[in-house]
């Protein structure tokens, strides 16, 4: 009975912790953290109608009581469904809860067997937690942080035990009741007692690395096209331009008389037209190509294991479909674009990617001076 009090009060104290946190996050993250305080609340208000068995009605310390765990359970999942983006099984999630309400209806007053009952609830208790455990396995990054496999590991005991006395209701020494003295009971109110700060700690740590994930990934992208800026560009570039034995070019790529675009049609059909040859470029490399965004107009294609030959076909094809593709503004109609391209090979006073992509830059400047739309080898 007292570890199921301390149950009770942590779930609500953790459960608050999760609440205040939660306002430091931005606000997606924010809804993760409120479903999982929610969980929390739903355990210890379960944990609490079991305390007060014997004072209460067994509508409440049992069928409530029941219910109330596995809704807490369910709601672990839920989070861990919108923290994976997959959709909430609602429609499953309230059949098992339908079920379970006409399963402790029968078996408390109609059939009353509390054998069946407690193997009956406890596998209702371990499935949305089994189906937790398989959305982190499918679901999580490889190799796993340690928030993830905190969190699995949490619920993969709970299971285990749940699974055990279980087990132990059919062929061991079977108990009348929750609050009964044997060691699966200790062994799964010790569980109750420390697996809600332990898992919701991992959780908003889950929600903490995907934060820092999503941060670092911006830090490295242009936020207009989605490609790699100049600072992504050459961290990724830099272990090509320090093996001098295989083949590199770089691609300087830039759209001509961008200006008028953006006087004629405004920078927000700009910002189109950018997208739209960001998407084209993406399109057009292969799969070893880098393709990056430098800033303004102005885009990058690294190409390894290419030669420069090679380089200036890849790069005449880009500038013939572009220009054979006029630009269709959703609120102006067509309007012809093109680009000029410098393409420059590695050479071995490349010490660094900057080396490379300058040389590039001033072909491409080249190709602006001798009449645009055209592609320019460096020397």
């Amino acid at each position: 009975m007292t570890l199921m009090l301390v149950s009770t009060v942590l779930c609500f104290i953790t459960a608050l912790v999760l609440a205040y946190v939660r306002s430091g996050y931005p606000s997606p993250y924010r809804r993760l953290l409120r479903v999982w305080a929610e969980a929390l609340v739903l355990q210890g208000l379960g944990w609490l109608a079991f305390v007060l068995r014997g004072t209460v009605p067994d509508v409440v310390s049992v069928i409530f009581a029941n219910l109330l765990l596995l809704a807490g359970m369910q709601r672990i999942n839920h989070a861990l469904h919108l923290y994976f983006e997959r959709p909430i099984p609602w429609r499953r999630d309230a059949s098992l809860m339908v079920a379970a309400v006409l399963f402790l209806i029968v078996v408390q007053w109609g059939w009353h067997n509390v054998t069946v009952r407690i193997v009956g609830m406890t596998l209702a208790l371990a499935w949305p937690m089994v189906h937790g455990l398989v959305l982190i396995r499918r679901h999580a990054r490889r190799p796993s942080p340690p928030s993830f496999r905190v969190v699995a590991a949490f619920l993969a005991a709970t299971v285990g035990v749940l699974l055990v006395r279980a087990a132990n209701q059919v062929v061991g020494t079977p108990v009348e009741s929750i609050v009964a003295v044997h060691p699966t009971q200790i062994a799964l109110h010790l569980l109750a007692t420390l697996a809600p700060v332990a898992t919701a700690l991992g959780f908003a740590l889950m929600v903490a690395t995907r934060l820092q994930d999503e941060l670092a990934e911006a830090a490295n992208t242009d936020p207009l096209t989605g490609l790699a800026n100049r600072r992504r560009v050459e961290a990724l570039a830099r272990p090509w331009i320090e093996d001098p034995q295989a083949p590199l070019c770089a691609l300087m790529i830039d759209v001509d008389h961008f200006k008028r675009v953006n006087d004629r049609f405004g920078h927000d059909a700009g910002d189109e037209a950018l997208v739209w040859l960001g998407s084209h470029l993406r399109v057009q490399a292969r799969a070893t190509d880098l393709v990056g965004r430098l800033g303004g107009e102005e885009f990058v294609m690294l190409l390894p294991g290419t030669t420069a030959p090679e380089a200036a076909v890849l790069a005449e094809r880009l500038r013939a479909t572009v220009a054979a593709m006029p630009m269709s503004f959703a609120a102006h109609g067509d309007w012809p674009l093109t680009i000029s391209v410098g393409v420059a090979p590695r050479t071995p006073g490349d010490t660094d990617v900057r080396d490379l992509l300058r040389r590039a830059d001033d072909a491409m400047y080249a190709a602006k001076r001798g009449g645009r739309n055209r592609v320019v080898l460096a020397d």
